[in-house]
């Protein structure tokens, strides 16, 4: 049995931080890109990682541990839907039920919520299981998916023309959302979802660091 996975989607263009590659982002002393895979593997047997159609491999593999593998986008200018369309297909591939979708810029990534968010979506049979704010806004790269139907989702939402990880998501049968709340048990200050999108959210993310 090939246990759980890991998809960490590293192809973003870091446009909000002058197209600096946030995947490198010096954080505590190692890149944000190897702190998310160092907590993700804590829970999953499998960790790809997707990059670019334009990324230099060398790069990455030069600091990801050895049992990461990586996979290219096959197109250009489809956003985060082509990673999750090449990762999930190549955990598919591998025989992973259940994978985890994970952002590269998640620098309090909670393990305790990732397994609970595995175990969820397995007990419910989940095609797809997403956290979502009370005000509807759902954590689609903080989720977990059942990869060999996703992936086919995603190619199908792409020949229509369509660019979203939710148009992917709306093709699927099993959907649940998970109100964010009932993660603060594990998690009190949700911190698990903080991303770093700015340098202003880089600082502020330590100084949470230091203070903790």
């Amino acid at each position: 049995m090939a246990g759980w996975g890991a998809l960490v989607l590293a192809g973003g263009a870091g446009s909000r931080l002058g197209m600096v590659n946030k995947a490198f982002l010096n954080f505590a002393g190692e890149p944000l890109l190897v702190k998310v895979v160092n907590q993700a593997l804590k829970v999953a047997d499998r960790v790809v990682v997707s990059i670019s159609k334009q990324a230099q491999p060398e790069r990455y593999l030069e600091v990801l541990p050895g049992k990461v593998e990586l996979v290219k986008d096959e197109r250009e200018g489809l956003g985060p839907l082509e990673g999750l369309r090449q990762g999930m297909r190549k955990l598919d591939s591998q025989g992973v039920s259940f994978s985890l979708a994970l952002a590269c810029d998640l620098p309090f990534l909670n393990p305790q919520v990732l397994r609970f968010l595995l175990e969820e979506a397995e007990r419910l049979k989940a095609e797809a299981l997403i956290p979502r704010w009370p005000n509807g806004f759902k954590e689609t790269l903080h989720s977990v998916y059942q990869p060999h139907v996703f992936w086919r989702a995603a190619e199908e939402a792409l020949t229509a023309g369509e660019r979203l990880i939710l148009d992917a998501v709306k093709r699927l049968n099993r959907i649940f959302f998970l109100p964010v709340e009932k993660l603060k048990p594990l998690d009190p200050e949700l911190s698990t979802f903080t991303n770093i999108t700015t340098f202003t959210d880089l600082e502020e993310a330590l100084r949470k660091l230091r203070e903790a």
